[in-house]
């Protein structure tokens, strides 16, 4: 063990009164947090309209502010572009813009603070702090080289003040102890190029001896993918003659895939965000099996939640934000009630609303998430508010589609690689169906056992769906197979690095992609 990964030992260790405190008491935490963030930014146009000053409990604050989303507060944020210091929604003036992904619509450019992104890595080093002391071992980590799948900290600027995205940014504020680890850097991190910036990382991740791997969870997945199954003969190629041709040719199968597991014998992490791992879940066990998923919840706004024990699912982090939340049933009313943390229930679903020192007053971020327990408050399944179809009284979510698949893997023994669940109408006869279209590791599979699994776990979650699907309503879904990587060709095609898996939607060009049918 390093000097490195047994001072962070120490440091971690001495972190975890403060861990306790904050997920022991949670609502005195952020009731706290609420608190100070009215009082930090009384003084700017937006706490001024409101009367932050005169506020002194969360139920004022919630009769006395609006609910917005993005749309009724773009005038401020473009009030923000032409005067960042201006004091419109923070105290602090703007130094950078962060680009979203576009996963709802057209990208956005948001105005951070340096205060804001102060919780923002509060929520990464509790992550860090907790995962260390989850196992002493884990330490070790900090011995080798973290692969950083980044984009471009700065693509333009607004008013001179640069717009990037949030993995590019992130580096640049890191500690500068994890700005050490953190490869291979912002030359590679720039590339938009995704074959021409996978390739650079495949070659890097032979050269060293790789531990984590961090930033674009959909980048981090494809590059997974294309070192298992495609670029081991490349690399023989591109490494001949070096003395990682014999490390290469070493871990190499004969059909030229790669065991991804003897080239990095000291991976033992890879931190996962903006996506449901789920359905991944087997695929990796089986590919990496020493590796273990730290998820996290966060997004260009803000950082909510981290993993902070090994079982999957994440802890509301209660000193970052004051969060509120929508039931599930009201969340399409045009003037929803808002509960506190206190009143959520285990099993439920939320949208959350959210304040921040950042600038966001009860904010509909558009998120939906279930809570899986309440001691700690800890979510799961978090996906896209409005993403529902009903062909025929169904009504299957993202959520019901992200379980079903990974239910079907689980008992299938798939791995599944990538996935999108396409609802149809068939012309003759105007019935509605369902077509999954997934990309696999392993080519044995079963359709039928695999369709099958997808619809019993999905009717066990969703009555709508069983009594639809058992009186005809829809018909039997259906399993295609598809050539190449969705989100992958969504990279391609739209630019966006950042872009995210489609679990369900009507669009059928996705089928476009997929093998043809007998």
């Amino acid at each position: 063990m390093s000097i490195t990964s047994y001072l962070f030992r120490k440091i971690a260790a001495r972190r975890q009164r403060e861990i306790d405190h904050i997920l022991n008491n949670p609502v005195e935490v952020m009731d706290e947090k609420l608190k100070s963030i009215l009082k930090h930014h009384q003084d700017t146009v937006l706490g001024r309209r409101f009367g932050f000053d005169s506020i002194r409990t969360p139920d004022e604050y919630q009769e006395r502010v609006p609910l917005f989303d993005y749309y009724s507060l773009e005038p401020y944020i473009k009030q923000v572009y032409e005067n960042p210091g201006g004091r419109i929604l923070t105290a602090d003036p703007v130094f950078w813009y962060l680009q979203t992904s576009g996963s709802s619509g057209e990208p956005k450019k948001l105005p951070i603070t340096e205060r804001g992104y102060k919780d923002y890595g509060t929520g990464s080093t509790l992550l860090w702090m907790a995962y260390v002391n989850q196992n002493p071992e884990n330490a070790k980590v900090l011995d080798g080289t973290m692969l950083m799948f980044g984009a471009a900290a700065e693509m333009d600027r607004i008013n001179g003040v640069p717009l990037g995205y949030a993995s590019g940014v992130s580096p640049r504020m890191a500690n500068p102890l994890f700005k050490r680890l953190l490869k291979p850097g912002e030359d590679v991190f720039n590339i938009m190029d995704m074959d021409r910036k996978l390739k650079i990382y495949a070659e890097y991740a032979v050269r060293h001896d790789i531990t984590a791997l961090i930033g674009i969870t959909t980048l981090c997945l494809a590059f997974v993918r294309r070192m298992q199954d495609e670029y081991g003969l490349w690399l023989m190629d591109r490494l001949k003659g070096t003395m990682h041709e014999e490390k290469v040719r070493n871990v190499m199968n004969g059909d030229g895939t790669l065991e991804l597991n003897e080239l990095w014998p000291n991976l033992k992490q890879l931190i996962a965000g903006g996506i449901d791992t789920d359905p991944y879940r087997d695929w990796m066990k089986r590919t990496l099996p020493n590796m273990q998923f730290c998820e996290v919840y966060s997004s260009s706004e803000g950082w909510y939640a981290s993993q902070m024990f090994e079982e999957p699912g994440v802890q509301i982090l209660p000193n970052l934000n004051y969060l509120e939340f929508i039931p599930e049933v009201d969340t399409d009313k045009e003037e929803p009630e808002t509960i506190p943390l206190s009143e959520v229930k285990k099993g439920c679903r939320y949208e959350m609303v959210l304040t921040n020192i950042g600038g966001y007053y009860r904010y509909r971020l558009g998120d939906m998430m279930t809570f899986t327990s309440i001691d700690p408050y800890t979510i799961r399944h978090i996906g896209r508010k409005g993403k529902i179809s009903n062909l025929s009284g169904e009504k299957i979510s993202d959520s019901h589609v992200i379980k079903s698949i990974a239910a079907a893997c689980r008992k299938s023994g798939t791995e599944l690689v990538d996935y999108s669940v396409v609802g149809q109408v068939r012309k003759d006869t105007g019935q509605g169906y369902y077509t999954i279209a997934a990309m696999f590791r392993n080519d044995e599979i079963d359709a039928v056992d695999f369709v099958d699994a997808f619809e019993e776990h999905m009717k066990s979650i969703n009555e709508e769906f069983r009594v639809v699907r058992e009186m005809g309503g829809i018909g039997p879904t259906i399993l295609r197979k598809l050539r190449a990587s969705l989100v992958e060709e969504i990279i391609r095609a739209t630019g966006s690095i950042q872009a995210k898996p489609i679990p369900l939607t009507m669009d059928t060009s996705v089928l476009e992609l997929c093998e043809e049918t007998a």
